[in-house]
């Protein structure tokens, strides 16, 4: 280890509470490897603090997390309407080429979403071509609201990412 005590503190914290922030943001994110990879940009933040002094440790590191899980909350919301921007595009560019490359998309999209999971592919479903609300799918399945969202998200990325659709900036 080394001698330098701010190294030495900062391992201590890590070691002390990797565990409940690993947890913490895993539920916060619902995802594992994302609560990972959050996990440890808390600790860089940490590191690259420039008073290595806090007051409440603890208190300091879940705060950092919780901005760490509302930030990529927020990348994630923006990719999905991204995704979804992407894929209203397809079905409002004219022209008679884009009609062709129109109708081999949208037969390739049939075949993705028949390729999602049941619960994943019913709510794109009911979303997308009954246009039914977040709360009426969720009362409809049985599922939460922010599992509707979910589901249509990785839905929305599956087919985007499959589609070759790129970012709207790269677009124009």
């Amino acid at each position: 280890m080394s001698d330098d005590p701010h190294a030495r503190s900062l391992s201590l914290l890590y070691q002390r509470h990797r565990g409940q922030l690993l947890a913490f943001l895993t539920r916060r994110v619902r995802c594992r490897e994302t609560a990972r990879d959050l996990l440890q940009d808390v600790f860089v933040r940490l590191l690259h603090r420039e008073r290595p002094q806090v007051d409440n440790p603890q208190a300091y590191l879940y705060r950092i997390a919780t901005n760490l899980s509302i930030d990529h909350a927020r990348r994630v919301q923006v990719r999905g309407v991204q995704d979804e921007q992407a894929l209203d595009q397809l079905l409002t560019d004219t022209g008679p080429e884009r009609s062709v490359v129109a109708s081999d998309t949208l037969a390739h999209l049939e075949r993705l979403i028949e390729g999602l999971p049941s619960p994943t592919r019913e709510v794109f479903l009911l979303a997308r071509v009954e246009q039914l609300s977040y709360k009426d799918i969720a009362a409809r399945l049985g599922i939460d609201p922010r599992a509707v969202e979910r589901h249509l998200n990785k839905a929305l990325k599956h087919c985007a990412a499959a589609l070759g659709a790129r970012p709207k900036t790269e677009r124009q």
